[in-house]
């Protein structure tokens, strides 16, 4: 098996440090206090949660999870909460049987998904102001049940985007109610999240403990790979796992991508040319989407996300000397492509921080825009 997993979690084997997060959230979720969670995409957020909830497997809880990032309205998000407790709670449990009653009023339309086989419940209601009054219901039902329950929503700055502009103010309304339940609200658009949480004029202001996830410790992360490789008989070379970290600024997705295709290459010795063949092979199966972008965006915009990939990390993009190294044209030029490529996830700024900088999101991308 392959130790660098991607996009899943498996064990604590498989899973590279967190401590200190896994610890606060592990504090948060016993003294029942609630918790944004603060991420970029692909930092490794998911992965956290679904250690901390494997961590918790022997406690006298139960773990839900949702990823919201598909819903687009509060129906969607709702018919989300309603399968996530489905199958949390399975008709064959007490408490299974009970939420099929209390539901059934909402008509439940339980179907098999096409591609896992497993049964999927969705509730036969349309109308806005009935989602409005089930939301409250789902939860107050958990609540009642006396059982510790504690549910992540992923991406949850999508609400911001519904068509419904009260969810945040039913959520939280409910959400003062509950004894037996509490949330990890996680999200990775940094801007949304804080407008939710950290703005006084907001129903969630105040209301939750903030914990923010950056990058893997380098020391913590070369530990990790060399032995993950040493434990599968495979030699690794020190300037080989500084390389890989280098190449993917130890995002932890491109790391364990990289990590992952380095493996894959069976050899018995990996050196620093086994990492750079390995980075080309997903450059070039990845080729085909990099050019799709270039026809979606402007050539400004391009020609801005050339320059970022080259510089790597950009603390003023508004510089006169980044706009001449580069020929990007005025600052006003630059700060409208910036402000696009920022909305389409191609750029990232770090904000949260003392110097604040811009980044290309995707790290393969922004090496392929560098060789090219």
């Amino acid at each position: 098996m392959n130790p660098f997993l991607i996009n899943n979690y498996k064990s604590p084997k498989y899973f590279c440090d967190r401590k200190t997060e896994t610890a606060d959230l592990l504090k948060n979720i016993k003294s029942k206090t609630d918790t944004a969670f603060f991420a970029q995409r692909r930092i490794g957020k998911t992965a956290l949660i679904r250690h901390v909830f494997y961590l918790l497997k022997k406690e006298k809880l139960v773990s839900i999870y949702l990823d919201i990032y598909a819903t687009l309205d509060l129906g969607d998000f709702t018919n989300q909460l309603a399968n996530a407790i489905y199958t949390a709670f399975p008709p064959k449990q007490t408490v299974g049987r009970r939420f099929l009653e209390a539901i059934k009023s909402l008509r439940p339309i339980i179907t098999l998904d096409e591609i896992t086989g497993t049964p999927q419940l969705s509730l036969d209601i349309t109308k806005t102001a009935q989602f409005e009054r089930t939301m409250p219901q789902l939860l107050k039902f958990l609540d009642s049940e006396n059982v510790q329950v504690i549910i992540a929503i992923d991406e949850f700055q999508q609400i911001l985007t519904y068509p419904e502009k009260n969810v945040e103010a039913i959520l939280r309304t409910v959400m003062q109610t509950l004894k037996n339940v509490h949330f990890i609200f996680c999200g990775s658009n940094q801007k949304m999240m804080h407008q939710i949480f950290n703005n006084a004029k907001r129903p969630f202001y105040a209301s939750t403990k903030n914990v923010n996830l950056q990058r893997i410790d380098r020391k913590e992360y070369s530990k990790f790979i060399k032995s993950h490789f040493q434990n599968n008989k495979i030699d690794i070379e020190a300037d080989a796992i500084e390389l890989m970290l280098d190449l993917t600024d130890c995002h932890t997705y491109y790391t364990q991508r990289l990590c992952h295709e380095v493996f894959d290459a069976k050899v018995e010795k990996v050196v620093t040319d086994t990492v750079l063949q390995s980075l080309n092979k997903i450059l070039t199966d990845n080729e085909n989407i990099y050019f799709q972008y270039r026809n979606l965006i402007t050539s400004n915009q391009w020609k801005l996300l050339k320059a970022l990939s080259i510089e790597e990390k950009v603390f003023q993009p508004y510089s006169k000397k980044f706009l001449k190294d580069h020929d990007l044209g005025s600052s006003a030029i630059v700060k409208r492509s910036l402000e696009a490529l920022v909305e389409k996830e191609l750029v990232y700024y770090h904000s949260g921080i003392e110097e604040p900088y811009y980044e290309v999101y995707d790290k393969f991308l922004m090496r392929w825009m560098q060789y090219k």
